[in-house]
């Protein structure tokens, strides 16, 4: 028998309760809500004139509460004329129903079934000022430098404004920023990776009604680039400094050798900005890494010797190789030297033979003797320097006197006077070879380059004592073949 209900639930196009016949709700309803979720549970009995139709109607309402409501659908919870209806993806979300034969011996009888029906689902974040969020987290990893690390776990939930990945896009930005602020306000921070899911609701066109997300910022301790909005098409850098020091040797205690540096750039180019590589690494990266470079290490001149760039167009990265090389603030002019002597000697013997049964038999009587000394020399000096000459050194027609000469000392030859002036015993020049080859260190022009010269130099005397003024052992050899390097030019 048909019995009014002033209370009704319609859910998927079934009305139960209310004047249905068919569909009788027993007893008041369950409703049990919180912060994220709504569950409604209701005991209805299903009442018909036969078998057949008591078949067909208990099969029908099991296929309706066995369903899930699509975007857009409704389902509503009348109370005579005061109704509370709920839109899916609006003000309710996700919503599945389920049936179970409740078995009730009441309610089992003759042509009537009984059963118990539960609608479920989620509540959005419908305060005006949750913006669609309904929960956050932040994890704060701090490396073993200091530097920090945070990842935001999250929902979004679609409201009357969008679905949620509108709601994502439309707010994420502020409230992790709002978050950041508070972890760090004076830190700049750098967004290096970012996932999110999304449901399947709103049928054959998606529109998700929750969005759980995770992002992962990263403290930056140096900007990614100096120009002006490098960090928008720049994401995840990494910059190294590898310097180089050689030290085979030199002749000379002052010298200081070029050092060499490896600077080594990667990043990620953000494809929402631009899918140009080339463009980004001619404008923004490599005249950072130089400028990086010079800041680091303060160079008084350097140049780039070498330099690699790789682009992986699949991933779309940037890995950069420079050499550079460079002279420290406390570096000399003089940046390699090599110098060395050497003592040639020669002599002739007359042989007179006799006449005696020993075929072998001969007076040997000194003859002549030549003792040479040879200098030779090799440096590298950075600048111009121009070869000089020692036999007739004129200022016009030579090099310098001073200047790199003065630094790296002068070659032996005879002391304390002009070598123009050829001494009557001693040590006098004979011969002097002093060549200069011009080089430059470094990219092309247009770039950073150093100017450097390589001299090379030989320079022979030979020694000689006056006839009559009697014997002579010959000049004192001193300290052996390095000698000194000081003296006249």
């Amino acid at each position: 028998m048909s019995v009014v209900n002033p209370f009704s639930i319609t859910y998927n196009g079934r009305r139960l309760g209310g004047t249905s016949a068919t569909y009788q709700l027993v007893g008041p309803y369950v409703l049990d809500k919180s912060y994220d979720a709504i569950r409604i549970v209701a005991d209805v009995v299903v009442v018909a004139g036969s078998i057949a139709g008591l078949k067909s109607a208990c099969e029908a309402l099991e296929d309706k509460f066995r369903t899930r409501l699509e975007n857009g659908e409704t389902f509503s919870i009348s109370m005579s004329a005061n109704t509370w209806t709920y839109i899916t993806g609006q003000n309710v979300l996700k919503v599945t129903s389920s049936i179970t034969k409740s078995g009730n011996p009441d309610l089992d009888r003759g042509l009537s079934r009984g059963y118990t029906v539960t609608i479920t689902g989620e509540l959005p974040a419908d305060a005006a000022s949750d913006a669609g969020l309904r929960d956050i987290e932040a994890l704060i990893d701090f490396e073993a430098g200091r530097q920090k690390v945070v990842t935001f776990r999250g929902t979004y939930t679609a409201t009357t404004a969008g679905d949620a990945k509108a709601r994502y896009e439309a707010d994420a930005d502020n409230t992790t920023t709002a978050y950041l602020n508070v972890i760090d306000s004076s830190a700049t921070w750098e967004l290096v990776d970012e996932t999110y899911s999304l449901d399947r609701e709103g049928g054959a066109t998606p529109a998700p009604h929750t969005l759980d997300f995770t992002r992962q910022y990263v403290e930056l301790l140096i900007a990614a680039t100096s120009t002006a909005g490098g960090g928008d098409q720049i994401r995840d850098h990494r910059i190294t400094f590898t310097d180089l020091g050689s030290y085979p040797g030199d002749s000379k205690e002052e010298a200081t050798r070029f050092r060499r540096v490896v600077g080594s750039y990667d990043c990620s180019v953000n494809i929402d900005e631009t899918t140009n590589l080339q463009s980004v690494y001619e404008g923004k990266v490599k005249n950072y890494v130089r400028e990086l470079f010079t800041q680091n290490f303060t160079p008084t001149q350097y140049g780039v010797e070498e330099e690699r760039v790789s682009y992986d167009e699949t991933s779309k990265r940037i890995s950069v190789s420079f050499q550079f090389i460079y002279q420290t603030q406390d570096g000399e002019d003089i940046i390699e030297m090599s110098q060395s002597v050497a003592y040639r000697e020669s002599r002739s013997i007359d042989y007179t033979p006799t006449h005696e049964e020993d075929e072998f038999a001969q007076e040997a009587d000194v003859g002549f003797a030549t003792l040479e000394r040879i200098w030779n020399r090799t440096a590298i000096g950075i600048g111009e320097i121009k070869p000089r000459l020692r036999i007739r050194e004129r200022a016009a027609a030579g090099g310098p006197v001073g200047g790199f000469y003065d630094k790296i000392g002068g070659l032996r030859g005879p002391e304390n006077r002009d070598t123009t002036v050829v001494l009557r015993e001693g040590w006098n020049v004979i011969s002097n070879t002093s060549q200069v080859t011009p080089q430059w260190l470094g990219m092309p022009s247009g770039e950073q380059r150093i100017e450097v010269t390589v001299l090379n130099e030989s320079v022979v005397e030979r020694f000689n004592t006056r006839p009559g003024v009697g014997t002579s052992a010959g000049p004192a050899t001193g300290g052996g073949s390095g000698g000194p390097i000081t003296g006249p030019h």
